[in-house]
C-alpha cells in the first residue's frame, strides 16, 4: 500500500470514528444517557462559553453601557412619602444591580443588607464560564425567611445563558447552600419544601424551525433545605407535544439562540383555580412567563401537561401574579408602544378574556413610566400596588385611583463618559414588620 493511499485509509477511518463519536454523543444526549448524564452542565456552559466568545465581538462588557445602568440627570435620591396615611405598614426588600439586597423602612433607611463575593461561594468547577467581570452579575430575584436567611438567583449580563444558579444565605450573608445549575429570573415556593425554578441548557434536537444550537428551557425542583435537585422537564418538550405545539412553527431563534426567554414561574393556588376560567387548573399547577412569544402558558406539574397557551394585549411581559378573584396582575413593558411617555403599564387583567380591570401607566405626578425590559409589581394588602420600575431605577407605590402615595429612587449612582447615571433594581416586595422576626429578636 502506497503512503497516499495509507494515510487516506487512516484518514477515512478517522472520519468514521468521529462520525461514530456524533451519533453515539446525539443518542446520549437525546436519551440521558452516559456520557452526556455526566456531562450535561459542562456542555451546556461550554455552548454558552461559545455563545459568549460569539456576542463579545459586538456586545458590551461595561457595566455602565449595560442594561444595569440608565442615563438619568435627576436629582431624586432615596425614598419620598407623599400620603403617609394610605402607605402600606411595612419594610421594603429591594434587589439591585449587585449580588446584593437591602431591607429599607418607608423613610429609606436601610435596616438590614445581605452581599457576598459570588467566588466566594462558587468556582470555576461549578460553571465552565465562570464570570470573568463579577460586576455584571447581579441577583434578580430574593425571598426574605422570618428568620433572616435569603433565597437569591443570579444572573448576568451579557452573557448567555445567563443563569448562574440560586444561593441561600443566612442573614449575615453566610452560604447555607448553593444551586449550580444555570437556574435564572425566577423562582416561587411551595411552603412544603419545595423550590420552583427555571434552568437554561443546550437544545440539540431541531423543533420546527428552530435549528440547533438553541437555549432550551427547564422547570427544575429543588429541596428548599437542602438546595438539591428534585425532579426537571423540558417546557419546550411539554409544548411540542401539547395542542400548541404548532407554536414551534411560528417561534425563531435570536441572535443569542434565545427562542422564549422564559422569566417568570408561578404556582397556582386554590383560591386562583376556583375562580379562572381555564378548565381543569387547580392547585399546584405552574403559570409560566414567555417574554419573546408575549404568551403565558399553564402547565400540570404532575402529567407535564400544557393545560393553556395564551397570547394577548401584552408585549414583553414580566411578572405575572396571582390575585385571588382569577386575575392576574402583570408588568407590560411594551404594551403601549405609541404613548410619548413611556411604552409600559401594570396592568390587572383576565388573562382569558383581556378584559382590563385596572392600570397604572404614569399619573401627573409623574407621567413618564417605562421599563423595557424588566418590571414587577406587588399587590398589598390595602389595595394599593407596589411596582419596581426597573429600567427608571425606581419604585412606586399607587393606590388604586392611580395616586403616588411613596416612591424610592435607587441611591446608586455613577459618572461614566461624562454622563451621570442611575443603577436598575429588578424586583421589590413589601413584607410586613412581624414577618421579619430576625430584626426585633
Amino acid at each position: 500500500m502506497s503512503s497516499v493511499l495509507h494515510k487516506s485509509y487512516i484518514a477515512t477511518l478517522f472520519c468514521c470514528l468521529l462520525f461514530l463519536v456524533y451519533v453515539y454523543g446525539v443518542i446520549s444526549a437525546f436519551f440521558h444517557i452516559p456520557p452526556a448524564a455526566d456531562m450535561r452542565l459542562p456542555a451546556i456552559n461550554a455552548f454558552g462559553h461559545f455563545i459568549y466568545l460569539k456576542e463579545s465581538l459586538t456586545d458590551s462588557k461595561n457595566q455602565y453601557t449595560s442594561t444595569m445602568w440608565f442615563e438619568d440627570d435627576s436629582e431624586l435620591s432615596g425614598a419620598y412619602v407623599y400620603n403617609a396615611e394610605t402607605i402600606q405598614p411595612g419594610y421594603t426588600l429591594v434587589s439591585k444591580n449587585k449580588t446584593a439586597a437591602v431591607l429599607i423602612d418607608r423613610d429609606g433607611h436601610v435596616l438590614h443588607e445581605w452581599a457576598y463575593n459570588f467566588a466566594d461561594a462558587f468556582d470555576e468547577s461549578d460553571f465552565a464560564v465562570f464570570p470573568q467581570q463579577p460586576d455584571m452579575l447581579h441577583w434578580h430575584r430574593t425571598w426574605l425567611y422570618p428568620n433572616g436567611d435569603l433565597l437569591a438567583n443570579h444572573d448576568y449580563v451579557n452573557h448567555y445563558p445567563y443563569g448562574y444558579g440560586l444561593v441561600k444565605l443566612d442573614k449575615d450573608s453566610n452560604v447555607l447552600w448553593k444551586y449550580t445549575g444555570t437556574a435564572h429570573h425566577d423562582f416561587d415556593l411551595d411552603g412544603r419544601g419545595n423550590i420552583y425554578t427555571l434552568v437554561q441548557e443546550t437544545g440539540m434536537v431541531r423543533i420546527g424551525n428552530i435549528a440547533p444550537p438553541y437555549i432550551e428551557d427547564f422547570v427544575v425542583i429543588i429541596d428548599e433545605a437542602t438546595g438539591a435537585e428534585k425532579h426537571r422537564f423540558s417546557l419546550f418538550q411539554a409544548l411540542k407535544k401539547s395542542p400548541y405545539g404548532y407554536k414551534f412553527d411560528e417561534w425563531t431563534t435570536t441572535k443569542h439562540s434565545e427562542v422564549t426567554h422564559t422569566n417568570a414561574i408561578r404556582l397556582i393556588t386554590s383560591a386562583w383555580a376556583d375562580k379562572a376560567n381555564i378548565p381543569r387548573a387547580q392547585t399546584g399547577d405552574l403559570l409560566i412567563s414567555l417574554r419573546d412569544p408575549n404568551a403565558l402558558v399553564i402547565i400540570d406539574i404532575e402529567t407535564e401537561e400544557v393545560l393553556w397557551y395564551g397570547e394577548g394585549i401584552w408585549k414583553k411581559q414580566h411578572d405575572p401574579d396571582l390575585l385571588a378573584d382569577g386575575r392576574v396582575l402583570l408588568f407590560d413593558n411594551r404594551g403601549l408602544p405609541d404613548s410619548p411617555y413611556g411604552h409600559s403599564r401594570v396592568l390587572e387583567i383576565d388573562i382569558f378574556t383581556h378584559e382590563v380591570y385596572w392600570q397604572y401607566r404614569g399619573t401627573d405626578q409623574s407621567s413618564h413610566f417605562d421599563s423595557w425590559i424588566r418590571g414587577a409589581q406587588q399587590r398589598l394588602p390595602n389595595g394599593n400596588t407596589l411596582i419596581t420600575e426597573s429600567q427608571g431605577g425606581r419604585l412606586v407605590e399607587v393606590s388604586r385611583a392611580g395616586e403616588i402615595v411613596w416612591e424610592y429612587y435607587n441611591p446608586d449612582r455613577a459618572e461614566y463618559d461624562g454622563r451621570a447615571l442611575r443603577g436598575m433594581m429588578t424586583q421589590a416586595q413589601r413584607i410586613t414588620e412581624d414577618a421579619v422576626h430576625f430584626l426585633h429578636p
